[in-house]
This record gives structure tokens, C-alpha cells and sequence, in this order.
């Protein structure tokens, strides 16, 4: 069985702070959670099952509804806060300790805000077992990981499962892509992934799924959110139901395909 992880970062909606646009903690949580109850009413509609990377801060915000969201799926870190551009030990392993405490379940996994490279050797020590902060492409400004590895790799005993790309040019199956380039896109990169890599990953987040076209952000940024990416997403789901491919936690891929 050939896995989809399809996964949503759950953070406070901090990037228009990007572009000195000034929005209160409570507006970056709400917005956030707003769009967040349309993924598990999509989620809840088609039965299926995915990995939450959630900020301790914003589990702290909702613990209730973190906790309803483990009970089906996987919760897993997306460090304490999602401001933080360089990884810090002791942060990652408090935002560890509180989701442990909200959802009462040890959890596996991290991935670092803004897709940057965490220290393999502090995950190890924190008693993680996957982490999924690796995206194989160059994105200017941001990282230069083209020539990282599409297939789970162990790092210092720690499985790095790196986001799907499309073949030759490494242009990611993330969020800002997807919507940009339209379900093709999607559907090209996952039957190359699901044949050369056995699996897709995939990732939203929650604000998305709101419409951001009032912003004055980057259009780019903005185009085909909301409504929009909902169906989209939808859209995915179904071709990919429909061609028998599963959609399963990070957790259970690994447990299916056991690297060592």
C-alpha cells in the first residue's frame, strides 16, 4: 500500500508580520483556527486520516481541540512558537512536553517553521523519531536543498521524510505550489513520488483556507485561497481515493515500511 501523508502546519498566522502589516496574537490564532475547522469538517467528510505539526503555543491556545484531533490523527511538534528562524533545543523540547501534556500521548515528529533544517542530534536527544523539515528544491531567500535526498533517509537515527517534488526541476508539493500550479501539478508529482519514492507528502495550513485577498501580501501568496484551495484540496482527495492511494500519518508509514 502506497502511502499519501498529507499534513497541516498549525500555527499562529504570523506571516503578514513578513511584510510590516501589523495583526494582534489574537487575530493570528483565531484566523488560524477559523480555517482550521474547515480542514476537519473536509477531513471528518471523506474518513480519511493525516499528521497536525502544531506550535505549542497554538495547542496551548486550543488544547480541547488538539486533543479531539488526536484522537483520530497525528499531533505532532511544529516547535513552540512559529517567530523562531534558528532552532533551539530547549524550545523545541518545551514545545514537546506541552502538546505531550494536551493530548496526553507521546508524539514522534517534528518539523521546523518555514522548512529549516533542525539539529538531527538534539531530535535524538529529545526522544523524536521522525522529523519532516526537509524540502529537496532551491527556493531564493529561503534554503538550497536541491540536491538533498527524495527518499526517507535516517540521520543520526532520525528518519527524515522530505516533502514530495516534481521530477527534474524539484519544484516541492507544498502548499504555495499547489495552489499556484492546480491539481495537474499535484496529481504529476504524486504518481512520480508514489512510483520512484513509494509515497507523497504533501502540506497545508490552516490560514490558507481562508481568503487572504484582502491582505497586502504577495499575490502569489494569495491567489486560490480559501473556497478555492478547499476545493482544491477536495479535488486531490477524491483522484486519489479513486486511484487507491491511502492517506496515512507519518506514523504509520513508517511503521509499514520499516527502515532499519
Amino acid at each position: 500500500m502506497k502511502g499519501i501523508l498529507l499534513s497541516f502546519d498549525l500555527e499562529e498566522f504570523n506571516l503578514p508580520l513578513e511584510y510590516n502589516l501589523n495583526i494582534s496574537k489574537d487575530e493570528q490564532f483565531n484566523f488560524s483556527l477559523k480555517g482550521l475547522k474547515k480542514i476537519i469538517n473536509l477531513l471528518t467528510k471523506h474518513n480519511i486520516k493525516t499528521t497536525f505539526f502544531t506550535t505549542a503555543s497554538f495547542a496551548s491556545r486550543y488544547p480541547k481541540i488538539i486533543k479531539d484531533i488526536s484522537k483520530k490523527h497525528e499531533i505532532a511538534s511544529h516547535n513552540l512558537h512559529h517567530n523562531t528562524k534558528n532552532y533551539n533545543h530547549d524550545e523545541v523540547k518545551k514545545s514537546k512536553q506541552i502538546i505531550e501534556k494536551i493530548i496526553n500521548k507521546k508524539i514522534s515528529g517534528f518539523r521546523f517553521p518555514r522548512l529549516q533544517k533542525p539539529d538531527f542530534n538534539s531530535l535524538k536527544e529529545l526522544g523524536f523519531k521522525y522529523d519532516s523539515s526537509i524540502s529537496p528544491t532551491y527556493l531564493p531567500g529561503r534554503y538550497n536543498n536541491y540536491f538533498e535526498s527524495k527518499k526517507i533517509t535516517i540521520k543520526n537515527k532520525i528518519y527524515e521524510i522530505p516533502i514530495s517534488t516534481m521530477p527534474l526541476t524539484n519544484l516541492p508539493l507544498s502548499w504555495l505550489f499547489i495552489r499556484f500550479f492546480g491539481l495537474n501539478y499535484a496529481k504529476i508529482i504524486t504518481k512520480y513520488s508514489m512510483k520512484n519514492q513509494k509515497f507523497t507528502n504533501l502540506f497545508f495550513h490552516p490560514w490558507e483556507f481562508n481568503n487572504l485577498s484582502k491582505l497586502r501580501i504577495p499575490f502569489y501568496i494569495k491567489r486560490n485561497s480559501g473556497d478555492k484551495v478547499l476545493k482544491l484540496l477536495e479535488d486531490y482527495i477524491i483522484w486519489a481515493k479513486n486511484n487507491n492511494y491511502q492517506f496515512q500519518t507519518f506514523n504509520e508509514l513508517l511503521n509499514q515500511y520499516p527502515l532499519q
